[in-house]
């Protein structure tokens, strides 16, 4: 086999093994000022700021430290395929790389912003002994491999605050799992509902209503004002009321429990979920919807179609 050849079928099997990785997310905020975003955006690294010590025990960190000291050994032990903001340096790009099972914790010693010592110690654990100069800051940071540089114009759902972890530097992301598992496979997300967020199936599915019904039109932001309803119409002055969730069917009926405060003689009660989450009884007044139906039926117009093409980050298919 040519060495060409043999190098690409390597690359294709390590993404393969990606499969077996969580995902996790990192942003660099707090202590992690621009010099040193800058030192981990060029170096390809992530990693967080608690306390100046050259420690990986999170036994020597209170509180919220403690915990991502934590997670940040998870990553570094079991592997993470990992999203990474830099907003100090760009808000409109991210790097997306893997964490490799089995890396060391990287200990990084900056003096007046510029790295003048760099360790490497295993997860979990410390240098004690080492004399840290007063002026010093330390960061503790990981490695990504097979990095990818993602912008907001080619894959803005990555970008969206409500897809992120809120507040953590380190974390896994179940929401951004296949965005990245796409990103890092250099593939598409499959063309189905279940590759969307739940902000997205939400917008799908009133796109539904539109699409089924020319007299529909929305009286609130998809989501929006109401607590117990996501979606807030009127059709033929008939208020409608829609729920989406993506849940099983003790799920479905907790929801239908408030979503059933809204029925009346002059409203449309609406439960969109998944087709196997449907219960055995619906209570008088509700249509279930499956989501699984909302989509194909959102798909099957042009407009429909460039729309979930967009969510995807699919390459557009409809004629120009």
């Amino acid at each position: 086999m040519k060495p060409a050849l043999l190098r690409a079928g390597m690359v294709e099997f390590l993404r393969y093994m990606y499969e077996d990785y969580e995902t996790g997310f990192a942003r660099h905020k707090g202590g992690i000022t621009k010099p040193y975003s800058q030192h981990l955006w060029d170096n390809r690294q992530i990693a967080i700021h608690w306390k100046d010590l050259l420690s990986a025990d999170s036994e020597d960190y209170d509180g919220r430290g403690s915990t991502e000291i934590s997670k940040l050994n998870d990553f570094a032990e079991e592997g993470r395929v990992v999203g990474a903001s830099y907003r100090r340096i760009t808000k409109t790009e991210m790097l997306v790389g893997v964490v490799e099972p089995d890396s060391p914790v990287k200990v990084l010693l900056f003096q007046e912003e510029v790295l003048v010592d760099e360790r490497e110690i295993e997860p979990g654990e410390s240098i004690p002994e080492y004399q840290i100069p007063n002026n010093a800051r330390v960061l503790k940071a990981l490695q990504l491999s097979d990095v990818r540089l993602v912008s907001i114009e080619d894959y803005p759902v990555i970008f969206e605050s409500s897809v992120r972890p809120p507040f953590w530097s380190i974390s896994n992301w179940e929401n951004g799992e296949p965005h990245l598992r796409a990103i890092i496979n250099d593939s598409n997300k499959p063309f189905k509902v279940s590759s969307l967020t739940p902000d997205e199936i939400e917008v799908v599915c009133e796109e539904f209503l539109r699409t089924v019904d020319d007299n529909y039109r929305s009286l609130a932001t998809v989501g929006g004002q109401t607590a117990d309803v996501d979606i807030t119409g009127v059709s033929d002055e008939n208020r409608i009321w829609g729920q989406v969730t993506m849940g099983d069917e003790g799920k479905v009926n907790e929801k239908l429990e408030t979503l059933m405060q809204y029925s009346g003689e002059s409203t449309g009660v609406l439960m969109f979920a998944p087709n196997g989450s449907e219960p055995q009884e619906l209570p008088d007044g509700v249509t279930y919807l499956p989501v699984e139906t909302v989509f194909e039926t959102v798909a099957l117009n042009e407009s429909g179609q460039s729309m979930l093409e967009q969510m995807l980050n699919i390459p557009s298919t409809t004629s120009s």
